[in-house]
């Protein structure tokens, strides 16, 4: 499979001299496809935008929330290096990271591709997701929470921290069957409680009678190639909840999906570029 990624993802350098042949044969429909092939896979896939958001939790915070780096055979450091200039220019508490920093990377280059984030101005709490725990792949997991740790990412993976009277849970992978939800019961509604993990489907094992007051999650790109009636079938999900990207109302709290930053697939973002989410609890 990686053999195939890689012929995928340097044999699109062959829309260059695709699109200057079928400019010169004038054919209007191929020309817009090449147009819109080169965007998608050379320029918005490389582009960072920051997003505002407002969301009431009756107490006060403000977050940086990444996911979905996916630094591995797609995407290099040099993403990342964008995304934590984006996040140094604003006035946020900690930086917030939902899991799936990889996709398919070499072991030894880890340190390489991540060491940006030694230069995030404020704390950083993480969480891994399914591709770090390599479902699907192979594990890494051990030696990622390593390198994230000489890079002052403090992985919660199943733990709490208190920072500023709130407490921010994180709970590990679903797809690797390392949620510990019950961890949940451990805390009362006066806690203040935001929880972080990386796939939105975690949140369907809550109980009812949950105390979390927001969950912060990635995982579904927003679609990351966003065709029109057609991209909420490639969101990697389940339930009944067409989990998307943004603000929900689910269980009588707030669940919040960020789009992400990076690439699994195909080496393409169309319609929901690369994004640092500032949230704004109140």
């Amino acid at each position: 499979m990686l053999s195939i990624k890689l012929i995928i993802y340097y044999g699109s350098y062959l829309a260059f001299p695709l699109l200057y042949w079928v400019v010169k044969k004038r054919n209007y429909f191929l020309i817009f496809l090449g147009i819109i092939f080169i965007y998608s896979r050379f320029i918005e896939p490389k582009m960072v935008f920051v997003n505002h958001y407002k969301i009431e939790t009756g107490f006060k915070a403000k977050y940086a929330l990444i996911a979905d780096i996916h630094l591995g055979i797609y995407n290099d450091e040099t993403i990342l290096k964008k995304v934590v200039q984006k996040i140094n220019n604003q006035a946020v508490d900690v930086l917030l990271i939902a899991g799936d920093f990889t996709y398919e990377p070499k072991i030894e280059e880890l340190e390489k591709l991540f060491k940006p984030l030694k230069d995030v101005k404020v704390p950083i709490y993480a969480v891994l997701g399914n591709h770090d725990k390599q479902h699907p792949g192979a594990k890494l997991d051990r030696e990622l929470v390593e390198i994230l740790s000489k890079l002052n990412v403090n992985v919660i993976d199943n733990e709490a921290v208190k920072f500023n009277g709130i407490t921010i849970l994180g709970l590990g992978s679903n797809w690797a069957n390392d949620d510990d939800i019950a961890l949940i019961n451990n805390y009362t509604k006066d806690e203040n409680l935001v929880i972080l993990t990386h796939n939105p489907d975690t949140t369907l094992n809550y109980p009812l009678n949950h105390t979390a007051d927001i969950t912060l999650v990635g995982h579904t790109h927003g679609g990351q190639v966003r065709v029109p009636w057609l991209y909420h079938f490639m969101i990697p999900v389940c339930g009944d909840i067409a989990w998307n990207q943004g603000e929900y109302d689910y269980k009588n709290h707030k669940v919040f999906i960020t789009s992400g930053v990076g690439m699994v697939g195909l080496p393409f973002r169309f319609l929901i570029p690369p994004v640092v989410d500032i949230i704004e609890l109140y």
